[in-house]
This record gives C-alpha cells, structure tokens and sequence, in this order.
C-alpha cells in the first residue's frame, strides 16, 4: 500500500465538515487503530454508526461520506497488517504548521489510548515490557500542552515523535494480533526522550 492509497487527514476533514462536526479526525482514526490493535474488528456496519456517533450526526450526508470512511477502516486494517510497514497514523500533514500538526497528533494518540482502555491485555499487564514503556510514553504524550516553535530542531523532534506513535501502533497490533505479519522490534524507534 502506498501513502497515495490511504486516505488523507484532508479529505477526512473535509467529511467531518460536511457533517457539521468540529472534533478532529485524528481523534476518530486514533480510536479505530486502539481498536484494531486491542483485536477489536468492527464491521463496516458498526464502524459506520460509530463514526456518525463521533461525528455526532444521526446519518451521515452522503454517501460519498459512507465510502470514505468504508475506506479509511480497510486501509487502516491493511496498513496494520502491512508487512512493508507503510502504514500511516491519520494526523495533519505539512501543509498545516507544525502546532496544528503536533495537536493532531495528540488526538490521534487521545483517541488510541481511549480505545486501548477497557481492553483486558491492557488491565492485566500483559504485554511486553517494551510495548508497556511505550504506552506509558504515549500518556505522557497525549498530556503535552506547550506550543512548540517553529524551527529545524522541532520539525526533526515531530517526525521523530510521530514515527515512534506510528511503530508503536504496529507493534502493539502485532502482539494483540498473533496471526498478523511479526513486526521486528529492532525496526522499532527507541522510547521517547
């Protein structure tokens, strides 16, 4: 799969806008990996009527919007799975300033950490102690409130941050996910500073 095959944080915003919804699709694609990874596979029924729930509309305006977000849950699943590691969290691109983007990267990792709550693999501590840490980092991620300045350093620090959320979903799905692809923890960013 490649970055032109998943569906951009723009087209999303803009399905969210036709639906009058103000909340960040970062948030809602964050819950949906949160889920996949906790071995949660939602039918593309309930997907639907979860998205319309976040969006917080009774029906969806259309159904360019159903195919959209029908296809954001397959990419999703498959980028998960990806063997090539091209999967991709749903978040801002360069396009937007670097706070805009890092504050979508909070809600994306808001939304992850929501779903991955009530899960008993999570409750019970049985993960390994890698991904443990990297829960943890991802806690303490989510609480960031400062803005950050717009220089070199920072751009090098929120692609560094946003690879370490991005490899942490995929490992996280492949050890709650024992039939998917084995990602190789040495491919894996080290914990964040």
């Amino acid at each position: 799969m490649t970055d032109s095959q998943q569906a951009s944080f723009s087209i999303i915003s803009d399905l969210f806008l036709r639906n009058g919804c103000l909340h960040s699709p970062a948030e809602l694609h964050g819950d949906l990996c949160g889920q996949l990874c906790a071995g949660q596979h939602p039918e593309l029924d309930a997907w639907l009527l979860q998205a319309a729930q976040f969006i917080e509309t009774k029906e969806l305006d259309s159904s360019e919007s159903k195919v959209e977000l029908a296809e954001l849950l397959e990419q999703t699943k498959e980028g998960l799975q990806d063997a090539e590691l091209d999967f991709s969290i749903l978040i801002a691109d360069e396009d937007y300033s670097l706070n805009e983007r890092m504050q979508t990267l909070l809600e994306w990792s808001e939304g992850f950490l929501s779903a991955l709550a009530d899960n008993q693999q999570f409750k019970d501590g049985s993960l390994s102690e890698e991904l443990k840490e990297a829960i943890q980092d991802l806690e303490q991620l989510a609480d960031i409130k400062d803005a950050l300045d717009e220089d070199e350093q920072n751009e090098q620090d929120f692609f560094a941050v946003s690879e370490y959320v991005r490899m942490t979903a995929m490992m996280l799905y492949t050890e709650c996910n024992p039939a998917a692809p084995q990602i190789d923890a040495d491919d894996a960013p080290s914990a964040l500073q």
